[in-house]
């Protein structure tokens, strides 16, 4: 494998990843809060060590031209991880979520569904469309290859292409965590935080009473001129108001909400990417020259 442009992975990608990973953390430090661009960015970056298992378990092999090192404390593992994958973890699946949740909102508002069943409905195309443009364009120049890898493959001069796993299960974990996580903008508690009991931890906001007449207060039908007080919800900043109080320190509240995103990367990307892949090559007595 004598990949062309091997700066892209070895130079670029982790200088572009870094720079995203600054920028999320920039913005985390002036909204005094964990974003979700954030989080989902950290906890995506997080899940690379992983990566490893998965490409033993799928035959995948890197070209020794990437920069790589060699994880040997793991016992299925690839001759060459490269440095470059946590930088690629935090942008390419939070592109994808945004990708799919921007798509799905809108399919959802033009047939009256649930994000839910647009997400559903959208996980193969997206899935297969996105695993295809990336992974297609790697195999052909070579970056990385399935050799022998499962099922038809695309065959390239310099790389071979599978056509179905793991696809299959590419349409399945990123979709499925950029539900859980929810839209960038949605305001109140995702489905993971409010799956950790998060809820216990904020109330709604807070109404402001304010006198009739005053600047900024809202006049009921009826009390013109009464001075009666009424309530009015305090106005929210899309960008930076989250739709809810937290109750106790934000710190705590924070890091509980940090736990939670972790612990849902982690276990799902492990359960639904990594015990597949793993299984079917001991299950089927599959072997690879090099990914022994």
């Amino acid at each position: 494998m004598h990949p062309p442009a091997v700066w892209i992975y070895n130079v670029a990608i982790p200088i572009f990843g870094s720079l995203i990973i600054l920028a999320v953390s920039v913005d985390a430090f002036r909204k005094r809060q964990l974003t979700w661009a954030w989080l989902f960015v950290v906890c995506s970056a997080l899940v690379w060590w992983m990566e490893t298992i998965g490409d033993w378990g799928q035959e995948l092999v890197y070209s020794p031209r990437l920069s790589h090192y060699h994880t040997s404390w793991l016992p299925y593992t690839t001759p060459n991880d490269p440095y470059f994958m946590p930088f690629t973890y935090a942008v390419y699946w939070t592109v994808h979520a945004v990708v799919v949740l921007a798509l799905a909102a809108r399919l959802a508002r033009s047939r009256g569904w649930t994000l839910l069943r647009a997400v559903v409905v959208l996980s193969v195309p997206v899935g297969v469309v996105w695993d295809l443009t990336v992974e297609t364009t790697s195999a052909y120049f070579g970056w990385w290859t399935y050799n022998p890898g499962f099922g038809p493959e695309i065959h390239f001069a310099r790389g071979n292409q599978p056509l179905l796993w793991p696809m299959i299960l590419m349409c399945i974990w990123p979709n499925l965590i950029a539900y859980v996580a929810g839209k960038p903008q949605a305001r109140g508690l995702n489905v993971i935080e409010r799956s950790f009991g998060l809820g216990r931890m904020i109330r709604s906001p807070r109404s402001e009473e304010v006198g009739v007449g005053e600047p900024g207060g809202s006049v009921a039908p009826g009390d013109a001129g009464t001075g009666t007080l009424v309530h009015r919800w305090a106005p929210a900043d899309p960008a930076t108001d989250p739709g809810y109080e937290v109750v106790g320190p934000r710190w705590r509240f924070e890091v509980a909400r940090f736990g939670a995103w972790m612990v849902t990367f982690q276990v799902s990307f492990f359960v639904i990417l990594c015990i597949p892949l793993v299984l079917l090559r001991l299950v089927t007595g599959h072997d690879s020259v090099y990914v022994p």
